[in-house]
């Protein structure tokens, strides 16, 4: 399987990622976040936790997903996709 670029994934809706979880921090990195020493999820400018869809902390290995310009952290389980989504309606 060759590696998607960027480009790849904005043009397509059938994408799925399976990542280590070195990338997954690197990831995080390149949107302006890291992990701190609890395994929190911060922002690296201010080095507040960030807050999930159900408003609360999110720890990394928690993260199913992030939205909406790396600003919607989504817990990796269906009842927050599902509030996820919910919440997408109402707009």
């Amino acid at each position: 399987m060759e590696d998607l670029t960027w480009d790849d994934v904005l043009v397509s809706n059938n994408v799925s990622f399976v990542v280590s979880v070195i990338q997954m921090e690197g990831f995080l990195r390149d949107l302006g976040n890291e992990k701190d020493s609890e395994g929190f999820i911060i922002n690296s400018d201010t080095k507040k936790r960030v807050i999930s869809q159900d408003e609360d902390e999110i720890k990394l290995k928690d993260l199913g997903s992030i939205s909406s310009a790396s600003k919607n952290f989504i817990k990796d389980n269906i009842a927050s996709y599902a509030e996820f989504l919910a919440q997408k309606r109402t707009l």
